[in-house]
């Protein structure tokens, strides 16, 4: 029989590894499992290079799994020096040069929006849900991308 007692006999810490342990493998087991779904998908032209693709996947995968500690050391993290943030306006009115210009046609904008929102009773992206005029939450950040320029 197993006790939770016998966990701590010696090491404090041993139920814990234990657990993180497990539930790494359980990560890592996953992902191969829907890797390998995915790979069902792919064109019979692109499977073995899908499967390369993958592989390299895996291995990025589990070296992020056993990691250790936080991913950002926030003591490190500072604010910038207050004269290196300047407000829009500002910048606008110098003009810009051409090439800075032609460059901004380039700008992609990544926005991370986190869950799905379902502790608020959302059932899709909470990115979608009306918010003001008919608008969603992704409207209004593409009407604040398009305002910049």
């Amino acid at each position: 029989m197993f006790l939770v007692a016998d966990l701590y006999r010696g090491d404090p810490n041993a139920g814990m590894m234990e657990f993180q342990e497990k539930q790494r493998l359980q990560h890592e087991t996953f992902m191969h499992k829907e890797l390998e779904k995915l790979l069902t998908t792919a064109k019979t032209s692109e499977v073995e290079f899908s499967r390369k693709d993958f592989e390299g996947f895996k291995k990025l995968f589990h070296n992020f799994l056993q990691a250790k500690g936080p991913s950002v050391d926030w003591a490190k993290i500072q604010r910038p020096p207050e004269d290196s943030i300047q407000p829009y306006e500002k910048i606008k009115l110098k003009g810009l040069p051409a090439d800075v210009a032609s460059s901004l046609n380039k700008l992609a904008v990544v926005k991370l929006n986190g869950g799905l929102g379902t502790s608020m009773g959302c059932k899709g992206p909470k990115s979608l849900i009306s918010v003001s005029n008919e608008n969603t939450f992704l409207d209004l950040t593409v009407q604040q991308i398009e305002a910049i320029f």
